[in-house]
């Protein structure tokens, strides 16, 4: 007799909130309420009797039983999208291509590179999905993810485009408001803007620029990326941002008080490892590689990728 098998939903659920590490970046990838999301994951827990994740502080962590599952389950998700992919009609696979992305990154990097992509290749059917999915490559071909660099999904093949490191941004007029901003300890009198993923950043960076985090401090979370940069150009208060807000800094829109940079972050390209025996994978692939190649200038990575400054000079400097 077979063993009973979950729900596909449920096994879903349980891999996205697993390894984003929150229930509400689990349903905007997979495209369902946080709710819903919570529902699969019981039904996971009822059919395995037993907890998957436990509280710790503000987040999640994995019970010892969902740590043994994990990675099974992620390699088996990646084998079934492998599969899918090798039975597709091979005119179908040629004439069309589904990238997965944020608006942030379609609209502050890749918006401005499309044409040059269709120029080149007129019969692929370009299709950028919003927002990112790349749980389900049963849908998608290739995912572009910022996270951290020595984040790895098993299964999976991820090349790097660009090193993104973090730093605090804000509007001019913050710099000459009522509150002083002469040092990164001034912080600690500003509201914070954060988001799911530099929720943890913002102390790191705090420590590395010798402030302990306070326990207390005015902080305001903002998820859609785009809102989240509008609310610091806004005056908000400041957030920790990549080098995609080059324009807005250009523009003086934005300005970087501090010299300090939170290096081990990137944006990767993302996909199956049999993906590349797709002409229109590798067609997208090859194109992106080599423009971002052609681009690493000081507007979009003043950092060589995966360079990293020696300790005696993360000294958070104010800069002008």
């Amino acid at each position: 007799m077979r063993p009973t098998i979950p729900s596909l939903a449920a096994l879903r659920a349980f891999e996205a909130v697993a390894r984003l590490g929150s229930f509400t970046r689990a349903a905007e990838e997979l495209g369902i309420t946080q709710g819903a999301v919570s529902y699969q994951v019981r039904l996971l827990e009822e059919e395995i009797r037993g907890p998957l994740f436990r509280r710790e502080g503000r987040g999640i962590a994995l019970t010892a039983e969902a740590q043994r599952l994990l990675p099974i389950l992620q390699q088996a998700l990646a084998d079934i999208a492998e599969a899918i992919a090798a039975v597709r009609p091979a005119a179908e696979d040629e004439a069309r291509l589904t990238v997965a992305l944020s608006t942030y990154f379609a609209a502050h990097w890749l918006s401005k590179r499309l044409a040059g992509f269709s120029q080149r290749h007129p019969a692929i059917k370009l299709r950028l999905q919003h927002p990112e999915s790349t749980a389900d490559f049963a849908e998608i071909d290739m995912a572009i993810r910022w996270h951290a660099l020595e984040a790895a999904v098993p299964g999976l093949q991820s090349e790097r485009l660009f090193a993104a490191p973090l730093t605090p941004v804000c509007s001019p007029k913050l710099r000459s408001g009522p509150l002083p901003l002469s040092s990164p300890a001034d912080l600690q009198r500003h509201t914070l803007l954060r988001d799911e993923v530099t929720r943890e950043a913002w102390s790191t960076w705090l420590r590395r620029a010798g402030v302990t985090p306070p326990e207390r401090i005015r902080e305001v979370t903002i998820n859609d990326p785009n809102v989240y940069i509008q609310a610091a150009i806004d005056g908000q208060g400041f957030a920790l941002a990549d080098s995609l807000v080059a324009d807005d800094i250009a523009l003086g829109r934005l300005i970087e008080p501090f010299d300090l940079k939170l290096d081990g972050y990137g944006y990767f390209l993302t996909y199956p490892r049999a993906a590349l025996a797709r002409r229109s994978v590798r067609a997208f692939r090859d194109w992106l590689l080599k423009d971002v190649g052609a681009a690493m200038d000081p507007a979009i990575n003043t950092r060589r990728p995966g360079h990293r400054p020696p300790a005696g000079i993360l000294a958070a400097r104010p800069k002008g």
